[in-house]
């Protein structure tokens, strides 16, 4: 009889943070992307020539149409990247991020930096967090 190796507990600890910090990247890359795809002159022209009813829609169905592009482009990029499982983060991370926007945690990190500096750490933070949260799905042989 052979004997196979068994995952040791610093190899799940250094499965575990490399998932943790490449996620994090990922999302506050994705962040940032939004950031200056938000800040582009076109959008912003748009933006500045709506009335309320049509922003009103452009919410609706913008914000839905963003977290979906959001997943689609955050998901690869991690498979890429080795993560895997995948759909846990890119799932977890935006309702994380949404929930610290809701109770209003950039206000209480202003003093951390400018606006994008903090939502790109609590984004790399949100990722992150998901991506922590998920790992106990590393456990689970195949």
């Amino acid at each position: 009889m052979t004997d196979t190796p068994r995952p040791t507990a610093s190899g799940f600890a250094v499965k575990v943070l490399i998932r943790v910090v490449v996620s994090a990247a990922v999302g506050a890359a994705l962040l940032l992307a939004w950031v200056a795809a938000f800040q582009s002159e076109k959008l912003r022209a748009l933006l500045d020539s709506t009335n309320l009813g049509q922003f009103i829609l452009l919410l609706v169905i913008g914000l839905p149409v963003a977290l979906l592009v959001s997943v689609l482009l955050a998901g690869p990029v991690l498979w890429v990247l080795k993560v895997r499982p995948v759909w846990p983060i890119v799932l977890l991370g935006p309702v994380i991020m949404g929930v610290v926007q809701y109770f209003g945690v950039p206000d209480d990190l202003a003093w951390m930096g400018g606006k994008w500096t903090v939502q790109a750490i609590l984004a790399a933070a949100s990722y992150g967090l998901a991506a922590l949260l998920s790992s106990p799905a590393l456990l689970r042989k195949k």
